[in-house]
């Protein structure tokens, strides 16, 4: 019955469309089913042959109709959508057996309705950015989809002189002589004390993301003319380049594909008028000549990340410099500072275009030595200063209350290794009666015992436990 039921679906379909079959059915690995309020349904055969032939050459989507309702299979989402209602419904490929054939696309067990309205729209995108987010925190390779919005203009203008604004960049802290207990009383680049009371003119500072240290103003401002990192714990307030001053441009065209991409390109321009070089190019005072370069990116989440890359290194004056050129020998001319451009769509790259399977490897990996990383590497970045800085917190001054959970384990810690300490150390009667009454406590609660009472009754404990 089964053959008789394939012959005339053939047949049937064949005669609809005014013409013969002339060439056989392609043979296929593996049968399509979807999935209703009962359980999983075998598609006819002229479909899922159809479903299964577009499966196996990454074609488009399938359509087909059945009675007055039009539907599309998605074989990639794995989705069976009604064209004019919107509902949605799951498929799966199973084998001869019966049994689903292991793919990278995983189904559910259980009938699935959804319903693409702008509302249900907004609750998914709320889920999936969530579901994001935690699997980013949780350290998994699950790309986050990145945005952007063309077109993008952006102007660099390159310093003519070298000013650093140190309290603009830092956002330091004038301290006292109350917050000796916190950061010493050292300064980290002079090594004079911090706190002098025959010099009422030294003003003390710390840095907003430095926990520990500080300075004199007068040693930060001479430091941070050279290198705008902390001295002590080199913690980086600003990356600047000596890129010259220019333009960039960022557009979208659907049009224009990238060698083994389907997607839209992103084309990235540069322009770089003639100049007169700064100080921070080889030659301060001469003449250089300027450029005009153009860029190609695939419209997809690895070409939008590394564009987002791209625009903040332009904007650190990190993606050109001043120099002579390798490939034409002209000196004194804008150049690439060591960020490889892809500057043709194809030729692959000996021709410095696509396919190359390396390429965003290779420049995340450029960006990464010149301090920019991607927007999930410092979201989990963030997390793990914000944790170093309340350890440095706590190991400074141990007395800190902990109010968040991701401090308890080193709050606890600290605690157990100077109830350690106190344990060790070996008390006679006399040291407990001339004992005050902190110390007294903090003898008690290293032992496990009640620190509540009065002195007499706190010593009378004491006594006893050892």
């Amino acid at each position: 019955m089964g053959q008789l039921e394939d012959i005339f679906e053939t047949g049937r379909n064949a005669f609809c469309m005014g013409k013969t079959q002339s060439k056989p059915t392609m043979s296929t690995k593996g049968k399509w089913q979807w999935m209703d309020d009962h359980g999983w349904v075998p598609y006819k055969p002229s479909v899922s042959n159809k479903i299964e032939a577009a499966f196996l050459s990454d074609g488009d989507p399938v359509t087909f109709t059945h009675g007055s309702k039009s539907y599309v299979i998605d074989h990639d989402d794995l989705i069976q959508k009604n064209k004019s209602t919107g509902f949605e419904r799951k498929i799966r490929r199973v084998g001869k057996d019966g049994k689903p054939i292991t793919t990278d696309k995983t189904t559910s067990s259980k009938p699935v309705h959804k319903k693409t309205t702008s509302a249900a729209k907004k609750k998914t995108s709320k889920k999936t950015s969530k579901a994001e987010s935690k699997a980013t925190s949780s350290g998994s390779t699950k790309p986050v989809i990145t945005k952007l919005s063309f077109p993008i203009n952006k102007s660099y203008s390159c310093p003519k002189k070298k000013q650093i604004d140190v309290k603009t960049l830092t956002n330091y802290e004038v301290l006292d002589d109350d917050s000796k207990s916190t950061v010493g009383d050292t300064c980290q680049i002079c090594l004079c004390d911090l706190f002098d009371d025959d010099d009422d003119t030294s003003i003390v500072v710390k840095l907003s993301n430095c926990v520990g240290h500080a300075f004199h103003l007068t040693c930060i401002e001479q430091a941070f003319k050279y290198n705008q990192k902390c001295p002590s714990c080199s913690y980086a307030y600003l990356l600047q380049g000596s890129q010259p001053s220019g333009k960039m441009k960022v557009y979208l065209n659907k049009s224009m594909k990238c060698s083994g991409y389907s997607c839209g390109t992103i084309v990235v321009n540069y322009s770089f008028p003639n100049g007169t070089q700064s100080y921070m190019h080889p030659h301060p005072g001469k003449s250089y000549s300027g450029t005009y370069r153009t860029a190609y990116l695939p419209d997809d989440n690895e070409g939008k990340r590394v564009c987002k890359l791209l625009i903040r290194g332009f904007m650190h004056g990190l993606l050109f410099a001043v120099g002579d050129s390798v490939t034409t020998g002209q000196k004194n001319t804008t150049v690439w500072d060591g960020v490889h451009h892809k500057t043709s769509t194809s030729g692959g790259a000996s021709c410095w275009g696509y396919p190359d399977k390396g390429y965003f490897t290779r420049v995340t990996n450029e960006l990464a030595s010149k301090g920019l990383f991607c927007e999930e590497f410092m979201a989990v970045e963030k997390k793990i200063h914000k944790k170093w800085l309340l350890k440095r917190q706590l190991s400074v001054n141990p007395s800190l209350p902990f109010c968040a959970k991701n401090t308890r384990l080193i709050y606890c810690s600290i605690r157990s290794a100077e109830h350690k300490e106190l344990k060790g150390q070996e008390l006679t009667k006399e040291d407990i009666l001339e004992m005050k009454l902190d110390p007294l406590k903090k003898h008690l609660t290293a032992r496990g015992l009640k620190n509540t009472g009065s002195k007499k009754v706190l010593q009378q404990r004491l006594i006893e436990a050892i």
